[in-house]
């Protein structure tokens, strides 16, 4: 089914110059699950799984600056941009409040707090993934030695790295055989583009260091959320995703055992599951 899956609407939208990638699953008539990549991905990543969701709902899925699609130029990028764009998007594809449900993987996660911070009234429900709200000194250090690898061009070891990190050991056990093939479409992504990925990290970085300032505005969101967390989630553990429950008065916490930082892929029918089930509650 996923070769043969394909968009009903894609386009690009122009935000201060830059070019924003998109794709839209459905004939929005019904709710739709936005999806907000991690930063590494893009709207390809989500192939394989969001036929569990198009059954329930509407999919749109979208490339940050920097991915798939996407302009990927070496400039400074920002979370607060990535919200912007994100609108522009809405705008485009006339989609109405109500209907908008966000999904935050990682990086995501962060850019729906900030879409949520600045335009609350413009979404119905958010689940959070992965998520650090935070000014941390040892995200900031991970952070800043992987852009000194992708500076150097070292695309490939940040690729091994990663795999680290952001699977269980469980399921790398599983998928032991497809882990190379994995690390390898990582690596073409973006070897001739290291400065991209470079600024997203970058980009995420730098509003997590100065995120204390928003915490006032994150307080006073009143939109229903539900974070999501894997037991084993070694990028951001669970203590960082526990801590980011008190910024939000409307929200509530599910773990999930033996999965680490994306449990999406990890155990995709319940997490999905889960998830619609929330967005879909009366």
């Amino acid at each position: 089914m996923t070769e043969e899956l394909k968009p009903a609407t894609q386009g690009k939208v122009t935000t201060n110059g830059i070019d924003i990638y998109y794709e839209y699953f459905g004939k929005k008539d019904r709710p739709v699950m936005v999806i907000f990549n991690g930063v590494a991905m893009e709207t390809k990543s989500w192939y394989k799984l969001i036929p569990v969701i198009l059954p329930k709902m509407d999919v749109l899925l979208w490339d940050y600056r920097g991915q798939g699609q996407s302009t990927s130029d070496d400039a400074p990028y920002s979370v607060e941009e990535s919200a912007d764009c994100l609108i522009a998007i809405f705008d485009a594809l006339q989609l109405e409040a109500k209907n908008i449900h966000l999904l935050g993987v990682s990086t995501g996660s962060i850019i729906v707090a900030e879409t949520l911070r600045r335009f609350e009234k413009r979404v119905n429900r958010a689940v959070l993934s992965g998520l650090i709200l935070e000014k941390a000194m040892t995200f900031k250090l991970d952070s800043e030695f992987g852009i000194h690898m992708l500076r150097e061009n070292h695309v490939h070891l940040w690729a091994e790295a990663l795999y680290t990190k952001i699977l269980s050991d469980g399921f790398l056990m599983k998928i032991e055989q497809a882990v190379p093939a994995m690390r390898a479409a990582l690596f073409e992504r973006y070897k001739d583009r290291p400065h991209a990925l470079a600024r997203i990290i970058e980009t995420q970085s730098n509003y997590l260091w100065n995120v204390e300032k928003y915490y006032s505005d994150f307080e006073k969101i009143q939109t229903s959320i539900l974070l999501v967390a894997g037991t084993e989630d070694k990028l951001t553990p669970l203590f960082y995703q526990k801590r980011a429950l008190q910024h939000f008065k409307n929200s509530r916490f599910k773990q999930y055992p033996d999965c680490a930082h994306i449990p999406f892929i990890e155990n995709t029918a319940k997490v999905f599951g889960d998830c619609i089930r929330f967005f879909l509650k009366k």
